[in-house]
């Protein structure tokens, strides 16, 4: 609300329908950093088991979000023309979101394309969703699937993409289901960030897969979530002081 005024205002003043800005004096309180409770490997692990076992789409979507640290809209967005099977990767160019008048594909949040390499396991799992959004569309419609056709895609013919709503909504049915506690759909990208970074991949890989326009984004918002690094610090400086002690 304080940048929007600011604006308008100066908007204003360029225009000289105000002499002053009367929003300058006035700041904005500091909003504490949310806290960050990514799941633990055990919990997402019994939830991708679950899906697998009786939702099988929802494990390929919910895997490809473990494994990308995709948003949602992301994920959805996401068509066929995108995986490049060849070289095991997949590209994010839009994002799905829910607009004024429906539905609408937009730019990703960074206006920014990126690719992201997949692991095997994820690959497996594109293939079998494959396999069977094939099946659907033969069965159904007597067609192939085309490459502008949604990867998670409500309708046969992949032409129409999981609604954002119902997708979450399918995901807290099945985490409830496997009994795996309490988290959010957003969280599996904190839990891809926090077990990379503590895996140690470099900050810069990590904050690309998260597709951050700055570095510091991604360590102001993870910095403190990677264990070990403290200590780490402490120890190094004490070899340090042991090495000049014994010179």
């Amino acid at each position: 609300m304080h940048g929007v005024l600011h604006r308008a205002f100066a908007q204003a003043m360029r225009w000289d329908w105000v002499l002053v800005n009367p929003v300058s004096p006035a700041r904005p309180p500091r909003v504490p950093p949310a806290d960050i409770r990514p799941p633990s490997p055990a919990q997402v692990a019994v939830l991708l088991e679950w899906t697998r076992l009786h939702k099988p789409p929802l494990f390929c979507f919910l895997r490809v979000a473990v494994s990308t640290g995709a948003r949602r809209s992301q994920l959805l967005a996401i068509r066929w023309c995108d995986v490049d099977w060849e070289a095991g990767a997949l590209a994010f160019t839009r994002g799905l979101v829910v607009g004024p008048k429906g539905l609408e594909l937009r730019a990703t949040k960074t206006h920014r394309t990126y690719r992201v390499e997949l692991d095997p396991e994820t690959l497996d799992a594109l293939t079998e969703h494959r396999r069977r959004a094939d099946e659907r569309a033969q069965a159904e419609l007597a067609l192939d699937l085309g490459p502008e056709a949604f990867v998670f895609g409500r309708s046969a013919d992949g032409g129409e993409p999981w609604l954002p709503n119902w997708t979450t909504k399918e995901f807290v049915a099945a985490r409830r289901s496997a009994g795996v506690g309490r988290f959010r759909l957003h969280d599996l990208r904190h839990f891809m960030a926090t077990q990379m970074l503590a895996a140690g991949v470099p900050i810069v890989t990590v904050s690309h897969r998260l597709s951050h326009a700055r570095v510091s984004t991604t360590l102001n918002v993870y910095g403190h979530s990677v264990p070990g690094g403290d200590r780490k610090a402490a120890e190094v400086l004490a070899a340090i002081l042991a090495a000049r002690t014994d010179e």
